[in-house]
């Protein structure tokens, strides 16, 4: 395969990175220990195990009910040995989203599979896709480079009306639309016909299409990806997480005002120490939301009553509680409370995050405390960087680092291509400024003698003398970068394709256009790349 995958550094919030690189300096707000440590989870494995009870597993062939034949035996071997989940999970964006979608997958596939081997019981990987989030504008778009070398933005088009008023359901009510079809034409025209393109974009074609809901699509494709990986793949809004969580949403609901508390110690603690805290605790509100007038609403808590904050809609204790019982789809949890309950429902013992989770979970510890439920061990994700061969060829023509792109590259570009004006241009404009300055003391002790008052002039003078030498330069720099412009097209196009936008490339691009190029056999070759902190005597990796 024609593509270097580089393994490059997680880059997030301050305490995500003092999770990574120095895990005693903040290991108290982990409740399950350090990733690097296999009796991180092995005792985790012996809790869990010792105080679930047998339903949790026994319903869950029947209750979440994989069509996949693999990914069904597999469940049954879970169920029967008692076996334990990698969790891992994404909002459900457009086409998957960006690349850290699958490398946080693959992180997860590969550490169950390094669990299993080390603890002795199965351990399977499980997507959970946060179809419960109402923020359209995250998931709505991606971005692709086409064969001409543009970034292009895949967009659909808004289901949702104008206005602070205007509802905002959860992606779980959203259905595709005839754009679809727009955008996946957009995606056939900008990537090359390969021997690969049929077979990639034709199940892609199969999950993403009108009128389907958007988190059933996105399950279709990143099932169909991974599917030699054999993933359980879930909505948090699936019937089964929803009947096995409404006691801990309405626990959450009954000890609000302790939950504040303990969110709000979480964040004083964590401003103490240097850090800032992932998610902002506001004060009566609770971890809850509700499908209202106005879509997704959190709920807000005053005498005893419940308020949607948008919307104002209020409702009794009574009427919460009878929505748990009878239409617990209505309520879900937030990004602090989600974490627990997609424990409450499943036996997790790792979630794989990427840097906002891990910093983020930080804080969702206290709930984990407050409810009781063992809190699952902290893995960072893997993270990656794609170089293929046009963008080596300049990396290594120019003598570069892909790194050295990352911050102000079109800056960097600039620099880089002024340093290649001929070094006699370079040494004559030096030694023209100190001829210059040299004679303009000699004028100035010739002047001040004659005429004390023709200080000023002198210095505007000398200014001006500068300013054209200094234009000058300029013009010849623009000279140069003109007969350099195979060079700055180069850069550019090995910029834009490792860090787009100024970001990191796995952060923006999509994955669609590399699988055309290279076919599936990337996703085991990601896999193949991929580590965790868990040191493996078997995996010569580490």
């Amino acid at each position: 395969m024609n593509l270097k995958i580089e393994r490059i550094k997680l880059e997030g919030p301050e305490l995500s990175q003092a999770y990574i690189e120095n895990y005693p300096a903040v290991g108290s707000y982990y409740l399950a220990g350090p990733p690097s440590s296999i009796e991180s989870y092995r005792q985790l494995a012996e809790t869990i195990r010792s105080t679930t009870p047998a339903t949790r597993w026994t319903q869950l062939p029947m209750a979440v009910g994989p069509t996949d034949p693999r990914v069904k035996a597999r469940l049954e071997q879970l169920v029967e040995g008692r076996g334990l989940f990698v969790a891992t999970g994404q909002q459900a964006g457009l086409f998957l989203g960006p690349l850290y979608t699958i490398y946080k997958a693959l992180t997860a596939a590969r550490l169950a599979d390094q669990l299993e081997r080390r603890l002795g019981i199965p351990v399977m990987p499980l997507f959970s896709i946060a179809s419960e989030d109402h923020d359209w504008a995250e998931v709505d778009h991606t971005y692709i480079i086409d064969t001409e070398n543009r970034l292009v933005r895949l967009q659909l088009k808004s289901p949702l009306r104008d206005g602070p008023q205007a509802p905002t359901p959860s992606v779980e009510h959203i259905r595709l639309g005839p754009d679809i079809e727009d955008a996946l034409g957009v995606l056939v025209q900008a990537t090359p016909n390969s021997e690969f393109k049929v077979d990639i974009l034709d199940p892609l074609r199969a999950a993403y299409r009108p009128g389907r809901g958007l988190a059933e699509a996105f399950r279709a494709a990143l099932g169909h990806l991974l599917r030699r990986y054999c993933f359980l793949l879930v909505p948090t809004a699936h019937p089964h997480v929803k009947r096995e969580t409404r006691g801990i949403m309405w626990q959450e609901w009954e000890r609000r005002q302790e939950s504040e508390a303990r969110l709000k110690r979480r964040a004083n603690e964590l401003v103490a120490a240097g850090f800032r805290p992932q998610v902002s605790i506001a004060s009566g509100a609770t971890n809850l939301f509700v499908e209202g007038e106005l879509g997704r609403d959190r709920l807000l808590y005053d005498d005893g009553g419940v308020r949607s904050r948008r919307s104002g809609e209020t409702a009794s204790e009574a009427e919460l509680r009878r929505w748990l019982d009878d239409t617990p789809e209505r309520v879900s949890p937030g990004a602090l409370l989600r974490p627990v309950t997609e424990a409450a429902a499943f036996p997790v013992i790792a979630y794989v995050g990427g840097p906002g989770e891990i910093a983020y979970l930080a804080q969702s510890q206290v709930l984990f405390d407050l409810h009781d439920i063992p809190a699952p061990v902290v893995v960072p994700r893997s993270a990656f960087r794609l170089v293929e061969a046009k963008v080596a060829r300049v990396l290594s023509k120019y003598n570069l680092e892909a790194a050295w792109f990352s911050g102000d590259s079109r800056g960097a570009i600039n620099r880089l291509l002024d340093e290649q004006a001929p070094s006699e241009v370079q040494n004559a404009l030096a030694q023209l400024r100190r001829s210059v300055a040299d004679r303009l003391k000699d004028l100035e002790a010739a002047a001040l003698e004659f005429d004390p008052g023709s200080k000023s002039a002198l210095g505007s003078g000398a200014s001006a003398v500068f300013d054209g030498i200094s234009m000058l330069e300029t013009k010849l720099q623009a000279r140069v970068r003109e007969k350099n412009q195979v060079m700055q097209q180069q850069l550019e196009k090995a910029a834009l394709n490792l860090y787009p936008e100024g970001r990191p490339q796995e952060r923006v691009l999509n994955a669609y256009p590399f699988l055309v190029r290279y076919g599936e056999k990337l996703v085991d070759e990601l896999y193949d790349a991929t580590v965790t902190p868990l040191a493996d005597g078997d995996d010569p990796r580490v």
